[in-house]
């Protein structure tokens, strides 16, 4: 039997930490003498191997509570690669932060305005057009499943698209939370849930590149300033098309155009 401090040592992991281990069920020592002392066994230095490799490998404490309460070996190998995308995700996401750093440290060097955007704005005059929309108040997070179920009632309801994938915002304030959503795509049918778009004037730019929050914003504020500076106002909801896109398109291949409705 190793005492608490012997375990620690060769664990590399404090005593207090054990102790917290201990207390959540992690990690209970083989046996407490009664004076309190707390001894485990050298088969449980796997255990607490094995815990320390999934810290490391980002999983959460319940989460390696979970992995520790079923041994499945072909279970955690499953979620060893949902971490690994994860991790892929993220190194993505520092990658694409690290690029605009370098670009922004670059503009700065030259003297320039780093917050400058080079927006260009069109207006079009969009004919009606019938639509099919699954509207909900969701997370942002949420945004795909919602993609997945519109798609999924067009193959259900035998509705023929006749474009790319639109998102319309109804919020007045942003809330990443609570989101007012409506995901949606032009169809050419007659059908219960199709509705009439009325088309009308509408401003809009192209946004080349993936769906991040700084791009968007910059763009919506692009088109903002020149409704101002034009003399219009905005009179509907605000709309993404997605242009190109989806899991065989790279994300800085991806097209979105931005569309507001607008008036004099």
């Amino acid at each position: 039997m190793l005492t608490i401090g012997e375990f620690s040592r060769i664990c590399f992991v404090s005593k207090k930490t054990l102790r917290h281990y201990d207390e959540i069920g992690l990690l209970r020592p083989e046996q407490v003498a009664d004076n309190g002392y707390r001894y485990y066994t050298a088969g449980q230095l796997r255990t607490m191997l094995l815990i320390s490799r999934l810290k490391n490998y980002g999983f959460s404490l319940p989460e390696i509570a979970a992995v520790l309460a079923n041994p499945d070996e072909l279970l955690l190998a499953e979620k060893l690669l949902e971490k690994r995308r994860q991790m892929e995700r993220q190194l993505e996401d520092t990658a694409r932060i690290l690029g605009q750093l370098d670009r922004d440290v670059e503009k700065l060097k030259r003297r320039m305005d780093i917050m400058e955007q080079n927006i260009v704005v069109k207006t079009v005059e969009l004919a009606p057009m019938k639509l099919y929309g699954v509207r909900k108040t969701i997370n942002v997070k949420h945004f795909s499943e919602s993609m997945t179920q519109l798609y999924g009632d067009i193959q259900k309801k035998k509705l023929h698209p006749a474009g790319p994938p639109m998102a319309f915002y109804y919020d007045e304030d942003f809330n990443a939370a609570h989101s007012d959503i409506e995901v949606a795509v032009a169809v050419t049918d007659d059908a219960d849930g199709v509705r009439e778009y009325p088309g009308g004037l509408h401003c809009f730019a192209t946004m080349v590149g993936p769906y991040v929050p700084d791009a968007f914003t910059a763009t919506y504020a692009g088109l903002m300033k020149w409704i101002e500076e034009n003399g219009y106002h905005v009179c509907g909801a605000a709309f993404d098309k997605y242009v190109r896109g989806g899991e065989n398109v790279q994300p800085e291949d991806y097209v979105t155009e931005i569309y507001f409705p607008i008036a004099k």
